[in-house]
């Protein structure tokens, strides 16, 4: 079943990217694994919002998603293949682009025979390496006047009888978590590589992830992208970032926040409190008189700068708990200060408009 990306996040599909990251933390708080411990319903649902988000946060994959909805994913590797994909429709079969479904096209560059999903178009056994004749064979006709070797005027054989080919560079999504993203990991992944030619290789890889990373960071792997051709080298592999949200912490560039409860007392008192940061608990002063909502400041307890010189700040922002019930001792003390003080705190409002 054809997964609408759109109807996961709640959003309309005219939501611009603020409403898009909105939609993505009110969710990803509510399911995230760390709140809803062995529950395989909720990690499920978050493993479901993270792809949606990492399809709609991206204006390119967003745009192909759109035009082609589950088909994008296929597209997007036909034109890092290298292979234009303008003027193509969605339609065909199981859902392909041109009438034509490209999961046929790929297993056939590996047997021959006829592609099941873009009704009944026939592809010859030819070289697999060379899949400008694959597309010669379906789009040789696309537009009146097109030419053998022009791909219909799509030139897709425009990479035929070259000499050493670097293979293509590759771009997949991780996921790592905020504390990840602080301190650097080292992941030990296991990728399914598609070639040009259609085939699939599997590789063990171990990347190394600087600490200070960012949303939407690129990492590079170098030599472990799409084979190369004719002798060619591999090309790269771009990890791009995806910091899953916290139940606490939010992550703002290198600055952290964090909302921290206190109570009447501590704010009209002052207190000494305990506030949680990346390197442990540290002391703050909260002053008398404070007020809810008003935002503290720890210099240097942020993330640490990806070049390695200093760090962010951790902004705390406290939030004063009013008790829900009290007894009776305590209403009398609140009742007897509200005598004290008599004060009509909202004499500064209009009557009205």
């Amino acid at each position: 079943m054809a997964k609408d990306y759109y109807k996961i996040l709640g959003i309309a599909r005219t939501a611009d990217e603020k409403e898009i990251k909105k939609a993505y933390r009110k969710l990803a708080r509510q399911h995230h694994p760390d709140i809803n411990p062995n529950n395989k319903g909720a990690e499920a649902k978050f493993k479901e919002i993270n792809e949606a988000y990492q399809v709609l946060s991206d204006k390119e994959k967003r745009t192909l998603y759109d035009q082609f909805g589950d088909d994008y994913d296929k597209v997007h590797q036909a034109q890092q293949a290298g292979y234009p994909t303008a003027g193509y429709t969605r339609g065909g079969g199981t859902g392909g682009v041109g009438g034509v479904d490209f999961s046929d096209i790929f297993n056939q560059t590996r047997r021959g025979g006829t592609a099941g999903g873009g009704g009944g178009v026939h592809v010859e056994e030819i070289d697999p390496s060379n899949m400008g004749d694959i597309f010669e064979n379906l789009f040789g006709n696309a537009r009146p006047g097109a030419t053998k070797g022009s791909g219909g005027g799509f030139n897709f054989g425009a990479r035929r009888n070259r000499g050493p080919q670097k293979g293509d560079d590759i771009e997949q999504p991780l996921e790592i978590s905020l504390l990840e993203s602080i301190k650097g990991t080292q992941r030990s992944l296991q990728l399914t590589i598609r070639n040009p030619d259609g085939t699939e290789e599997r590789r063990n890889v171990t990347v190394k992830i600087p600490a200070g990373v960012k949303e939407g960071a690129r990492v590079r792997v170098a030599n472990q992208g799409a084979s190369g051709s004719n002798g060619g080298t591999n090309g790269d592999l771009y990890l791009k970032m995806h910091i899953q949200p916290h139940a606490f912490w939010k992550r703002e560039g290198d600055d952290l926040h964090i909302e921290v409860p206190i109570t009447f007392a501590e704010a009209a008192l002052g207190a000494q409190i305990s506030v949680p940061t990346v390197s442990g608990q540290v002391q703050l002063k909260v002053p008398a008189g404070t007020q809810s909502g008003q935002v503290f400041r720890l210099s240097g307890r942020g993330v640490p700068h990806v070049n390695g010189s200093g760090a962010g700040d951790e902004f705390v922002k406290v939030k004063i708990v009013v008790p829900k019930s009290l007894g009776p001792r305590e209403e009398e003390l609140i009742n007897e200060l509200s005598r004290l003080r008599d004060q009509n705190v909202r004499q500064n409002l209009p009557t009205g408009l």
